[in-house]
């Protein structure tokens, strides 16, 4: 297939990180709106935003610093979501859950609860204006303390409806997954769902931990792959996969095309999505994420794209309302 004929299908996408997905000429003007100094060339910021083609998890998560820096007034978070929405617009996207760190975005001048309800308003403010439905997901981070994770999952149950579900995301590398047991607990007692970034570095433990721990969905999951039992378990569970390609190979969560697992994944029965994770990190887009999958692994054809944006609708956090509009389009196409 050749990107325009993908870029035409209708497409949703589950793992949008808000920060890592912000293009170059919109950070210069959040920065500018709020007279922040911004002095790099743009060769300089590609530099500071993009990562390597070939980097460890660490190096690629130092890319979100500077954007998020620039993220604590209302005005600049509804640029920044609105930008993510318009490039997930421009390739027919047509629901989109787009995740972020609202721990990071506070600050003493611009509480949760201020973060939360500018985020909110600005996806009400894309849907009027474009023909896609945007739903938030609000990270817990891996280093963060306990009772300060607790606040985001409170801020979930707070704003409940524009606001889906939880993640836990982070290095895990150097913050394992079974250290989070009690977040996800207080989760499940409040009834609010989750996604956990886990399998992403290599980790088979980590994933396992995320299965255990009730995820419906797991980001990244790579290291599964490493077992067939742990796959047998994830599609037995029917646990969505939330595979990222263009990140994972830059990361080194799988070591080369060759070795990436969807083919082993499809052939086991395990339910994936495919993810553009960080737009501007990784300097990819969710077209293109399909297009390295038909060269490098298998052949793609629009009824296969559309059967797998079938699946991936069941798995969304929206309300089944949504679902059953997405559905709707999908058939119509």
């Amino acid at each position: 297939m050749e990107a325009w004929q993908i870029k035409a299908i209708p497409k949703v996408e589950l793992h949008c990180h808000l920060d890592g997905s912000i293009q170059r000429q919109t950070l210069r003007e959040i920065y500018q709106e709020q007279g922040l100094p911004l002095k790099f060339s743009d060769e300089e910021l590609n530099q500071l935003m993009i990562a390597s083609k070939s980097c460890n998890l660490t190096e690629y998560i130092n890319c979100f610093r500077i954007v998020a820096a620039g993220l604590h007034t209302k005005k600049a978070l509804q640029i920044a979501l609105l930008d993510v929405v318009q490039q997930a617009v421009s390739e027919n996207i047509i629901y989109l859950e787009i995740r972020l760190s609202p721990l990071h975005l506070a600050n003493a001048d611009f509480s949760l609860e201020e973060v939360a309800e500018a985020l909110i308003e600005a996806c009400h403010l894309a849907e009027k204006q474009y023909p896609i439905k945007v739903r938030l997901i609000f990270c817990c981070m891996r280093r963060q303390l306990e009772k300060d994770n607790k606040k985001v999952i409170d801020l979930v149950k707070k704003y409940f409806g524009t606001v889906v579900a939880i993640d836990l995301a982070g290095d895990e590398s150097k913050y394992p997954t079974c250290e989070y047991q009690d977040l996800f607990s207080y989760a499940s007692r409040l009834g609010i769902p989750y996604t956990i970034h886990a399998g992403e570095t290599g980790d088979l433990q980590s994933a396992l931990a995320a299965i255990d721990y009730g995820a419906q969905r797991i980001g990244h999951g790579i290291a599964l792959m490493q077992s067939t039992e742990a796959l047998a378990t994830v599609a037995k569970e029917n646990i969505l996969l939330e595979m990222c390609p263009v990140c994972n190979i830059q990361t080194g969560a799988a070591k080369s095309w060759e070795s990436y697992p969807a083919a082993l994944f499809l052939e086991q029965g395990v339910a994936f999505s495919f993810n553009t994770d960080n737009r501007t990190v990784s300097n990819t887009t969710l077209t293109n994420e399909f297009l390295q999958m038909n060269k490098h692994c298998f052949k793609l054809s629009a009824a296969a794209i559309l059967q797998q944006t079938k699946n991936t609708i069941k798995y969304i956090f929206a309300e089944e309302k949504v679902k059953q509009e997405l559905m709707a389009q999908i058939e119509k196409y």
